[in-house]
């Protein structure tokens, strides 16, 4: 079931939404109208804008921020978007640093995702419509690539900015290079400029005053707060919220182990068994002769 939930939520369109969700229905029909009243628009690729280049859909690099500007946060605001902003300024320049020592204008991830993509092509039959605009056939199914827009049926491209394996195998009918057709989102061209301090700023005649800041009774609060079936003790483990136990004796979901009839018979049995290794047989020497 947990293959089929990701299944569903990394599906890049709303085809291939739709039939992961019937393939989970086959198997538990309440587990689909549970996921759809969990409002699965936001946090499903098939929903998400293809304007933000990128299809990651776990929080993963919100946690990572979270940490990487864990002393900045404690600021007020201007000085930690400061903070923030020199932080990122050097980082870019270090990434670019790395960049420039492999080959090429891609990024080492992007470019092996590329080449994965490059194998799944031969997989593909592109049928032009004219110099933009293919049809193409893979395995069983057939999808719309228009290289000017950089879209496709699947919404791979799309959404990630990666080319998808219906789009390469139209650049390869077309003898171009497939690099050419990756968002220039994964190239360190850019970079952030440098400020000066508000000492060296503009003087204007009406200076911007913060706004009046009430302090709350008690320490600020620091820590994210934790989601109603998180586990304490147990920080990014879930609680066993909702899960329906069953008795360890008769596997009956009426009861416990505590209030099972069949505890005294299971404790017998156990008894009964013989735990431990059996003795060998010590041989007289009126046997040992007897045996030679």
């Amino acid at each position: 079931m947990k293959m089929l939930f990701w299944k569903v939520a990394k599906a890049y369109n709303e085809v291939d939404l739709e039939e992961a969700l019937e393939e989970m229905k086959n198997i538990t029909p309440a587990a689909v109208s549970s996921f759809r009243s969990h409002n699965p628009t936001c946090f499903c690729r098939a929903f998400v804008r293809t304007t933000s280049k990128c299809d990651v859909n776990v929080s993963n690099m919100a946690e990572t921020l979270n940490g990487y500007i864990i002393h900045a946060r404690a600021k007020h605001t201007i000085f930690m978007l400061e903070d923030i902003r020199g932080a990122l300024m050097q980082r870019l320049v270090v990434k670019r640093q790395q960049v420039e020592k492999t080959s090429g204008m891609l990024c080492p991830k992007i470019k092996a995702r590329l080449e994965k993509e490059k194998d799944e092509a031969a997989n593909c039959t592109p049928l032009p419509s004219s110099q933009i605009l293919f049809q193409v056939c893979h395995r069983l199914d057939s999808l719309i690539v228009n290289l000017e827009a950089r879209t496709c049926t699947c919404r791979k491209c799309d959404l990630s900015g990666i080319l998808c394996c219906h789009a390469i195998s139209c650049i390869f009918f077309m003898n171009d290079t497939p690099k050419n057709y990756v968002h220039t989102c994964y190239m360190y061209s850019g970079g952030i400029a440098p400020l000066t301090g508000d000492r060296n700023w503009p003087k204007v005649d009406m200076p911007l005053d913060p706004p009046p800041m009430k302090i709350g009774p008690g320490r600020p609060r620091k820590n994210r707060m934790k989601s109603p079936h998180e586990n304490p003790k147990k920080p990014g483990k879930l609680a066993k919220h909702d899960v329906e136990m069953a008795c360890s004796v008769c596997k009956s979901k009426d009861h416990n182990k505590r209030k099972c009839p069949d505890k005294n018979k299971a404790v017998q049995a156990q008894e009964k068994r013989n735990m431990c290794r059996p003795k060998k047989a010590i041989q007289t020497e009126e046997q040992k002769q007897s045996n030679d």
